[in-house]
């Protein structure tokens, strides 16, 4: 399906006026290269993008607002409904309304979205179509102007939270039950689990984080010490080999196969970083795939790595203080040293 007509098909009826002339900037592109494109076209052509650039811009901008206070009144109306002596079924069917309200909101959240996503790759294509047809060479000053209108930089992430946490709280009956986690609660060293994995197409990642928080409240991490407001990130950076054995073993999912990763939870700032080995088992072999980790402060993960560092002082320091049993801090020592000479 050509770019013109996916964009159709896709807009929204009510915002049509808003979305970017693709068909428009697209013909006098074609009727003036027809002609002979002249500096003169190329300057009205300019002034046209423009024009199409700050309409997306401004709108874009004018609905995220909109979303963002209809968002704090939503919070304002549930924090008056928890406040209240209503009888139950009263502020249920108070908290009902708000639940409408909160669908409504994030539909159009879904649909700025996927607003934002259709511009930018309207801009990206209509510049790469005047280079190729017009004589003059526009995407490096067009680059700058996009940057100054930066529409496609709107970070969802902060309405999907407020969302998430406004559901949660209707879904329980107007308690504000507490999403935030710190990394360390679920402090065990080895994991049995299971998983299923779901490929999903980029233009539909938005939808189904949409969909998912009106079920399961989107699960973020408070590092303990700090005043910042708390993250839903989770960072990974995974070793292996030059020939990428690990990565070809998981791939394949060999019986025995590992994956080896630092992994660290919140902000780029946690002070708290978790060496992981997973291991995959086949179900013939009649055992489970675990995860087993342990804990390391920052400063010394680069030590560790090197191989200057061992984890033999706080392993006798958990044994002193009595926080680890014989058998955590066997396996502790023994998942370091074969993490580390690995």
């Amino acid at each position: 399906m050509k770019f013109g007509q996916q964009l159709r098909e896709s807009l929204l009826p009510e915002w049509k006026f808003y979305y970017v002339d693709y068909a428009g900037l697209k013909r006098f592109l074609y009727e003036r290269s027809d002609k002979g494109y002249t500096a003169d076209d190329e300057s009205e052509f300019v002034k046209l993008l423009d024009g199409e650039l700050e309409k997306v811009n401004n709108f874009q901008q004018t609905k995220s607002g909109e979303m963002k206070r209809r968002i704090e009144y939503c919070e304002q109306q549930v924090s008056l409904i928890t406040k209240n002596d209503a009888p139950t079924d009263a502020k249920r069917e108070q908290l009902d309304i708000i639940e409408h309200e909160i669908d409504t909101v994030i539909s159009e959240v879904y649909e700025l979205a996927k607003f934002t996503r259709l511009n930018f790759t309207a801009f990206i294509k209509i510049v790469k179509k005047h280079d190729k047809n017009a004589p003059f060479v526009l995407k490096p000053v067009f680059t700058v102007r996009l940057n100054s209108r930066p529409f496609f930089k709107e970070n969802f992430d902060e309405l999907l939270l407020e969302l998430s946490r406004l559901y949660n709280i209707v879904r329980n009956g107007g308690v504000d039950v507490d999403q935030d986690k710190d990394p360390q609660s679920g402090n065990g060293q080895n994991f049995v689990r299971q998983t299923t994995k779901y490929w999903v197409h980029p233009d539909n990642v938005m939808e189904l984080k949409l969909y998912i928080l009106k079920f399961l409240p989107v699960l973020i991490y408070r590092t303990k010490g700090t005043t910042k407001p708390p993250s839903p990130a989770i960072t990974s950076i995974y070793f292996d080999n030059e020939d990428l054995d690990l990565y070809q073993g998981r791939i394949e999912k060999s019986e025995g196969a590992e994956a080896i990763r630092l992994r660290w939870y919140g902000d780029m700032e946690s002070n708290e970083i978790f060496i992981e080995r997973k291991t995959h088992h086949e179900d013939w072999t009649g055992e489970k795939s675990v995860k087993e980790r342990f804990s390391l402060k920052e400063k010394y993960i680069n030590d560790y790595l090197s191989g200057d560092y061992t984890m033999d002082s706080k392993i006798q320091r958990l044994r002193e203080e009595g926080k680890k049993s014989d058998q955590d801090l066997q396996d502790m020592e023994t998942l370091s040293y074969e993490v580390q000479n690995s």
